[in-house]
């Protein structure tokens, strides 16, 4: 469950996506209440909107780190507050966005803060600075976040999962593709992945295929 703080203009968009990506939002637009809200429940992770009515946010930031110490906080804010702000953020437990942002990266930014539930299968590899979990879907290069499509990422699964052996076009087209776009659909991905990890990140093997670099 997700204690999400923001105004009544915010609701209906917010709502939506944080639902349609698997978060179940318990939500108030009373900034006074944030405290009593993390005290009488449970938490997986606090998305706080700073400038709210009622709301004092150093009070709420000092609360919550003496109520709920272990509970992850994402601080939604305007960029001009951010050095008042981050200073009072506990390290990587807690993370800020600026106002205003994506909704991919909010999203992606509270399932790395978010706490694993016991039992939960999950997978992190990790390739030299290049970590992808295959249970949240994120992906980041030397511990910045990296935002993908669902077919890069399904592209980058197949060859973090095929560490030493290149994969041809023909292995990933019938991998990923029921019926293919285009006949230079792997090409056309493997460029994608290359412009945001990294130009050397895969390597075509000639005559082979692609094959992912440490």
């Amino acid at each position: 469950m997700l204690l999400a703080v923001s105004p009544e203009r915010a609701t209906p968009g917010l709502l939506r996506a944080l639902r349609a990506h698997g978060f179940d939002p318990n939500l108030t637009h009373d900034g006074a209440r944030v405290l009593d809200a993390a005290q009488a429940a449970t938490f997986a992770a606090v998305l706080l909107e700073v400038g709210l009515s009622g709301l004092d946010t150093a009070g709420v930031l000092s609360g919550l780190a003496r109520l709920a110490p272990e509970t992850p906080l994402l601080v939604l804010s305007p960029r001009e507050l951010r050095d008042q702000l981050v200073p009072r953020l506990r390290g990587d437990r807690d993370d800020f966005l600026t106002i205003p942002f994506h909704v991919d990266e909010l999203v992606a930014r509270l399932r790395l803060r978010v706490r694993e539930q016991p039992g939960e299968d999950r997978t992190v590899v990790r390739r030299g600075d290049l970590t992808v979990d295959t249970a949240l879907g994120l992906v980041s290069v030397d511990g910045q976040l990296i935002t993908l499509t669902p077919t890069e990422f399904a592209l980058l699964g197949v060859l973090v999962s095929n560490p030493d052996r290149p994969m041809s076009r023909e292995q990933l087209t019938s991998i990923l593709w029921r019926d293919p776009p285009s006949s230079n659909v792997v090409e056309v991905y493997v460029g994608y992945l290359r412009r945001k990890l990294g130009p050397d990140r895969i390597r075509t093997v000639r005559g082979q295929g692609y094959l992912l670099e440490d």
